[in-house]
């Protein structure tokens, strides 16, 4: 049983089905998260519910609610003191045991299925009979649900649910302008993407394809991959596959055999963003002098072609006729990440196997 989940529909859903009793306590309700909470508990089952207003809980749900408690075993408070009210906090017992799930998720539609939410699931009954009782002691300065209540709450929300919807529509506009700033255009990309097309489809393609998994194979050997102990410089310069080096920062390799061991573990640990590993490299912590753009990214793609590109200035070059674009104002760790999209995005689309092989044919145009 995992204990963390992104999306807490599927859990919550399978808890609630054999719930003798439920506790939901969150800041925001919309009618169709009730909705859901309401259609997979049994009939016998109890509800209480604890619900906020800072954010704004949906007018149809109280009132469905004030309906509901005055005709079935639902309990219903509402958290109107001047604190922020912000949980989110679901607890079942079923046959005597519970289980919990605490995190980001409210109870609506897109908390449920489809926001990027974090739910903890808590299956230690010491644990969630601690939740009951910091449960209780929220409920101790809860108020009962009224239809006067109501009533006075539904002149306000319709503003303040116009405000949120404006909001949630500027902070779409200022994703998809930050989307654009990160992402490669190409303006000439049909181009591209037909020759890459007619390459992939031609005779020599399995052959050239086994002949540079090869290559990065050797180039691994070089560099004694994954464990870095008994590297040899000399081999690793003189493999021209993904990318001719220039041989001045040997001497320094050689004599800062640990600086060079530890640039390439932080290079090849997928656990840190490409983007902090390739600036680390390029301009931080990790800068070996001589080691630039075209070294670490040789050692991006000999770890993982699937996901890393060679970058180095004959495929800039070549890459610019088909009028590229890099997005301006980031990083260039930043941007090597978005080139790296950008072709995973080609390969996809060619039928192209991965990004050394895709390499490959960019070096081979760029010297005809």
């Amino acid at each position: 049983m995992k204990t963390i989940t992104q999306n807490l529909q599927k859990e919550l859903k399978s808890a609630l089905k054999s719930a003798d009793e439920v506790w939901v306590a969150v800041a925001l309700l919309t009618n169709q998260g009730l909705t859901f909470i309401q259609e997979n508990l049994p009939k016998k089952a109890k509800e209480h519910y604890i619900l906020g207003i800072d954010l704004p809980t949906e007018v149809k749900a109280l009132k469905e609610l004030d309906k509901q408690q005055y005709v079935s075993d639902v309990e219903v408070l509402m958290f109107a003191k001047q604190e922020f009210y912000h949980p989110k906090v679901y607890i079942v017992k079923s046959k005597g045991k519970y289980k919990a799930f605490v995190g980001s998720a409210n109870t609506t539609r897109s908390g449920l299925f489809s926001n990027i939410e974090l739910s903890f699931i808590v299956e230690s009954q010491r644990a969630c009979k601690e939740l009951i009782v910091w449960f209780n002691g929220i409920k101790e300065r809860a108020s009962i649900l009224t239809s006067t209540f109501i009533s006075e709450y539904e002149e306000s929300y319709k503003e303040r649910l116009e405000r949120k919807k404006q909001d949630e529509k500027e902070a779409k506009e200022t994703k998809k302008e930050l989307e654009k700033e990160n992402d490669v255009i190409m303006s000439s990309r049909e181009a591209l993407i037909k020759k890459l097309k007619a390459y992939r489809n031609h005779k020599n393609y399995k052959e050239e394809s086994k002949a540079r998994w090869k290559d990065v194979k050797e180039l691994r050997s070089s560099l004694d991959f994954p464990n870095f102990d008994k590297v040899d410089v000399d081999a690793f310069f003189e493999n021209w596959a993904l990318g001719h080096l220039i041989s001045i920062p040997k001497p320094t390799l050689k004599e800062e055999k640990k600086r060079f061991k530890k640039l390439l573990q932080v290079l090849t640990d997928d656990t840190i963003d490409v983007a902090i590993r390739f600036n680390r490299a390029y301009e931080g912590d990790l800068y070996i002098k001589g080691v630039g753009v075209a070294t670490i990214s040789k050692i991006l793609t000999l770890h993982n072609p699937d996901k890393y590109c060679v970058s180095n200035d004959k495929i800039a070059d070549l890459l610019n006729e088909y009028g590229i674009e890099l997005p301006q104002r980031i990083s260039k760790g930043e941007k090597y990440k978005a080139t790296n999209k950008f072709f995973i995005e080609i390969c996809k689309e060619t039928g192209i196997d991965d990004l050394a092989i895709l390499d490959y044919y960019l070096y081979k145009e760029a010297n005809e």
